[in-house]
């Protein structure tokens, strides 16, 4: 719930006019309360859904001495009730009518956003108006006590506890000087946070929570004349409070601030890839330079044809990921350069050639080519972007914040249509100072007054009907199936190839292969080479990926309109005419074992990764990792690849998916263009799904030691269903109610009453063949046996029966809206018919079990619950430190289980 740097990425941006820079118009209604609030109205009638999203002018660079993480504390305890509504009941409310809600904590402004089917919008509006008036007044000693405890495990969980955390929450006082209101960063330190009391959360909600010191967007599907009377109603009357003292008004010039000299900083952490982090003093956001340094950043380091990625990943092969950013904040910006270097790689050579491939552009600038080919990708960007009303309110209130004007994405991209070679080349000079730099290797009572609008809960409004996607389908004479649904909202098309062959696609000595042979797809086709390709791809504003799971491989492409033609070509050439050529293999592979070695650092995919190998066993497909491991990826050769291409890429195992701007009549003419002359080749029978083993021999427990971890991550997985099992709907809503939303009975037991951790899940992982059940949590390492305890609680009562109608009411609602909103642009379209045709349901089953959903009630979920859960057929993995897991495992209210075995980070016994 808090980021350094939420504001959305542009990096690399240049737009063509046109009709695609019309569409970046977002027109709003603007006005301002007496009481001084800012109200930001925007109508989008695409989806019945709507948002609203609340900027409070106060970040980390308002805390008092000796309070660091104070403004993210207050966030985390704006959630913890009214007189109106409380307890829990803010989250209730919400996901009962279906939303759901927000926050984040930035240096310069904490945002709390909530959004929902449309109906919902007034509920949405009286509980924000609601904890601005009272949340202050109501805080108690115990609401801060539990969230004190939330936010100092998330302070455990993504700085201590996470791969390279602890470096990067080193920088901010590398960069600035202690009297600098960025140094202490935004999530602040455990003496801090211990040091906050009720007093100093009164105070700092008086001063900063005033209606003057925000601005509110609502946007989405509704009408301004209905709305803005309401907004009037709900927030109007609230008083408005002092005007804000700060010493730094926002936005206002930044704070003089320089490096004398080069700082370095080493930090020994949890890792597998040693890491290089230049950082820089860069512009303010959206001040003279921030646009040009955005571009710097992606020609250095965007992409395949970036000059550090050429050199130190494909030519000198000492590094395996590079990137750049740009992030601009009110009162200074920060310049990043990152270098994932190879595990044996020496990094004083390293720093050489980067410091090399540096100097050079400096020198030169960029090249009007180089600037060219990011136009169209922004325009991509851009326009795929505003498909989501909840990324435009935000966007809405940004501008607002820093230029008083909401709709200003044409001034905005104006910018960086602006920017020339010699005006990035000048900006990086000032920028980029090798000389001056820091060089890091990892190594928050009651009045008396009036009645008011918000004593009581306004109505729901109506509900807005949902209608799925109309899609048409045909098929090619060589076999390929293709799906059509038109969408002219945006000058955009997706297209996407499915090749399931049938049955699992990867044999036990060549785990990982259908992974890599899909990503070779896309490192060079037909007559252009890797770099050619992705230059390809860019230039005419285009996205490509392509990827395998166990069953499948998905190709995909999304391009601006105008340019479909040459992007389904490029499509055609990766799936028919790959290139795979041995330089492009060498690279892929060794970066991919290098990935792999580093996704095994963090302890959630340390435990996912030895709880799907234990439960399924070593000889079931379904619980092989998808990219396979270090050992099996190392054997594998160019030949197998080119094997694998030809044995799962044929027209009758293919089905093409094409949305957006076209019709029928023009998809059709595309697929023949491009895969009509595909020859269907001989069939073949892949290996059928075996019945996934290891279920019987539960329950086991499993330890993988991390000495000294400050967190105990804690995973159950026990056996479920795929997808297409009968029982999906009563499993995804039961899902729902254990641990599937926020005020889900395993996060509000958890986290909300015990503190233990930031966030407690479940998941129906239902796949093609087989399905787990799954909870777990990152706990603190001293309540490992109670945070047990109360998993096994609460696996108890639900299969106990106690779901009420309340319970099941909320999960409806919540499912249905989660549903309703994974349509929101063609990649949420096109994902939702890949999961149902991979799975072998049609696409109107998504619509029949909407319906369905209806008549499940609390009585249907109680009979369905007892078959839910059998985690004693399963496996409980615990990663952290070993004695302290052990001893935990002897606390008392535990089940009897079994004794723990101790294994390896990919789930080999040690």
């Amino acid at each position: 719930m808090w980021s350094h740097w939420p504001r959305l990425a542009l990096v690399c941006l240049a737009l063509m006019p046109g009709r695609a820079a019309l569409a970046q118009d977002a027109p709003c209604q603007k006005y301002t309360l007496p009481n001084g609030m800012t109200v930001i109205l925007h109508e989008d009638h695409s989806l019945p859904v709507a948002t609203v999203n609340i900027w409070y002018r106060v970040g980390a660079q308002d805390e008092p001495p000796g309070r660091s993480g104070f403004a993210h504390l207050f966030e985390h305890l704006m959630f913890m009730g009214t007189r109106r509504v409380p307890g829990n009941q803010f989250d209730v409310l919400m996901e009962t009518g279906g939303g759901a809600n927000n926050a984040s904590t930035d240096l310069h402004r904490t945002n709390y956003y909530s959004w929902g089917p449309s109906r919902l919008l007034p509920t949405l509006l009286w509980l924000d108006a609601d904890r601005l008036e009272d949340m202050g007044l109501q805080m108690t000693q115990d609401k801060l006590d539990k969230q004190r405890d939330v936010v100092r495990n998330e302070l455990r969980q993504t700085v201590e506890n996470a791969p390279y955390g602890k470096a990067s929450e080193a920088l901010w006082k590398l960069l600035y000087p202690p009297n600098h209101p960025y140094s202490n960063g935004v999530i602040g330190t455990h003496e801090d946070l211990e040091a906050a009391n009720v007093a100093n959360v009164k105070d700092f909600f008086a001063n900063f929570y005033v209606p003057r010191n925000a601005s509110l967007v609502v946007a989405g599907d509704f009408d301004s004349a209905l709305i803005r009377p309401l907004v009037d109603r709900l927030f109007g009357d609230l008083p408005g409070g002092q005007p804000v003292s700060r010493k730094y008004a926002p936005p206002t010039d930044p704070i003089p601030v320089r490096l004398d000299g080069v700082k370095r900083f080493t930090a020994i952490d949890k890792v597998e890839l040693p890491k290089i982090e230049y950082s820089y003093h860069g512009p303010v956001a959206f001040g003279p330079g921030d646009a040009e340094m955005q571009l710097a950043a992606s020609v250095l380091a965007g992409g395949k044809s970036s000059r550090l990625y050429r050199r130190l990943v494909v030519e000198e092969k000492v590094a395996s990921e590079v990137s750049a950013s740009q992030q601009g904040f009110p009162l200074g910006g920060l310049f990043q350069i990152s270098i994932m270097a190879a595990p044996t790689a020496d990094l004083d050579r390293v720093e050489r050639l980067a410091d090399e491939v540096i100097a050079a552009f400096l020198a030169e600038g960029p090249s009007v080519e180089e600037l060219e080919r990011q136009k169209a990708t922004i325009e991509l960007n851009i326009l795929s972007s505003l498909q989501s009303v909840e990324r435009k309110a935000d966007r809405l209130n940004e501008y607002e914040y820093y230029w008083g004007e909401p709709d200003s994405f044409k001034r905005d991209l104006e910018r960086y249509r602006a920017a020339t070679p010699a005006l990035v080349r000048e900006w990086s000079v000032r920028t980029i100072t090798p000389a001056a730099r820091v060089v890091i290797r990892v190594l928050p009572q009651e009045p008396v007054r009036a009645s008011a609008a918000r004593d009581t809960r306004p109505a729901d409004a109506n509900a807005a009907a949902f209608a799925m996607p109309a899609m048409r389908s045909f098929t090619l004479g060589n076999g390929l199936k293709v799906l059509v649904c038109p969408r002219a909202d945006l000058p955009l098309v997706s297209m996407r190839l499915l090749l399931q062959p049938g049955g699992y696609l990867d044999r036990a000595e060549s785990k990982g292969l259908t992974s890599i042979t899909a990503q070779m797809l896309g490192e060079g086709a037909g007559d252009l080479d890797a770099r050619a390709f992705a230059d390809a791809v860019q230039a005419i504003g285009a996205t490509f990926a392509s990827s395998a799971d166990r069953e499948s491989v998905s190709v995909s492409a999304t391009v601006l309109k105008r340019n479909l033609d040459r992007a389904a070509s490029l499509l055609g050439d990766a799936v028919l005419r790959p290139r795979f050529d041995a330089s492009e293999w060498e690279r892929v592979r060794r970066i991919t074992v290098d990935e792999i070695r580093q996704a095994l650092e963090a302890p959630p995919v340390i435990a996912a990764t030895v709880g799907e190998r234990l439960f399924f066993g070593d000889d079931e497909p379904a619980g092989w990792p998808v990219r396979g491991t270090e050992k099996s990826v190392a054997a594998m050769s160019l030949d197998s690849v080119r094997e694998t291409h030809a044995r799962v890429a044929r027209p009758g195992y293919a089905t093409l998916m094409i949305a957006g701007d076209v019709t029928p009549e023009a998809a059709q003419r595309l697929a023949e263009r491009t895969f009509g002359g595909w020859a269907a080749g001989p069939a073949a029978t892949p290996a059928a799904p075996g019945a996934p083993a290891g279920k019987a021999e539960g329950p086991r427990v499993v330890i993988v030691d991390r000495p000294g971890a400050t967190q105990t991550t804690i995973r159950f997985v026990g056996p479920g269903v795929p997808l297409r099992d009968d029982s999906r709907v009563t499993r995804r809503l039961l899902n729902t109610i254990l641990g599937g939303s926020f005020t889900s009975r395993l996060n509000q037991n958890l986290r909300e009453d015990h503190g233990y951790t930031y966030g407690a899940r479940s998941a129906q992982d239902m796949g093609v063949f087989a399905g787990t059940v799954t909870a777990g949590a990152s706990v603190k390492s001293a309540v490992t046996g109670a945070a047990l305890v109360e998993f096994f609680k609460e696996f108890d009562r639900l299969r106990a029966g106690d779901v009420t109608d309340a319970e099941a009411a909320k999960a409806r609602e919540t499912v249905r809206n989660d549903t309703v909103r994974g349509f929101a642009g063609l990649a949420g379209l096109l994902n939702a018919a890949e999961e149902r045709l991979t799975c072998g349901l049609p696409l109107e089953s998504i619509a029949s079990d909407l319906a369905a959903m209806g008549s499940v009630g609390a009585k249907e979920l109680n009979v369905g619950a007892k078959r839910m859960l059998a985690f004693e057929s399963g496996v409980l993995v615990l990663v952290g430190d070993r004695t302290t897991i052990e001893q935990a495992l002897k606390t008392p209210g535990l089940p009897a289980l079994p004794s723990a075995r101790e294994y390896r980070t990919d789930g080999t016994p040690k």
